[in-house]
């Protein structure tokens, strides 16, 4: 028996079978109604979601790890930050334009009418700007909270006693909370 997120009790086989059915009907449905084709525009549909949603991830990550207050002594490199940041603009900005000249693209060979073209072009166009505009807001935005609490350069630190030290006059709940849900998670065998 397995305890799950939604803390459902099943057993490991009934799991894997239940996740991969929701994963993979979709899928199926419409490759049986729409055949090949069909399943060359979900890919590309996909594909295109997964291009909107990657700069978010991409830049977050980005930004977690190379920032002394997020990482403490785990910081990456200069090095590695620079490359990193470099390689994560130019696939970032890789992807807005992808984005961009698929839908221009899908705009031109469209068989919709010219209003509704114009129609469409009204709405998606301001969307595109704010989605280019939340992005550069993300890259640039200052990040000024320290996450990363050195336990043993803090101004009292008591691990022997059950884990307990403070930060600068706070207790160990305020600073980081002890996630209680997390306490009887069972590790693999």
């Amino acid at each position: 028996m397995q305890v799950g997120f939604l803390n459902m009790k099943m057993k490991k086989w009934l799991r894997n079978l239940m996740t991969r059915s929701i994963a993979i009907t979709p899928s199926l449905i419409v490759s049986i109604i729409s055949g090949s084709s069909g399943a060359e525009r979900l890919i590309i549909i996909s594909l295109m979601v997964l291009s909107f949603e990657l700069p978010f991830a991409l830049l977050s990550l980005l930004k977690f790890s190379s920032r002394q207050t997020k990482m403490g002594p785990h910081k990456s490199s200069i090095y590695i930050i620079v490359v990193s940041w470099i390689l994560g603009l130019l696939r970032v900005a890789i992807n807005i334009h992808f984005l961009s000249t698929s839908f221009v693209s899908w705009l031109i060979d469209s068989s919709l009418p010219a209003v509704a073209n114009v129609l469409i072009s009204i709405i998606v166009f301001p969307l595109m700007a704010v989605y280019i505009l939340a992005v550069i807001y993300l890259t640039f935005r200052k990040e000024t909270e320290v996450t990363f609490v050195d336990p043993l350069n803090s101004s009292h630190v008591n691990i022997e006693s059950g884990g307990s030290f403070q930060v600068d006059g706070m207790s160990r709940s305020e600073v980081a909370p002890v996630r209680e849900d997390r306490a009887d998670i069972p590790l693999p065998d």
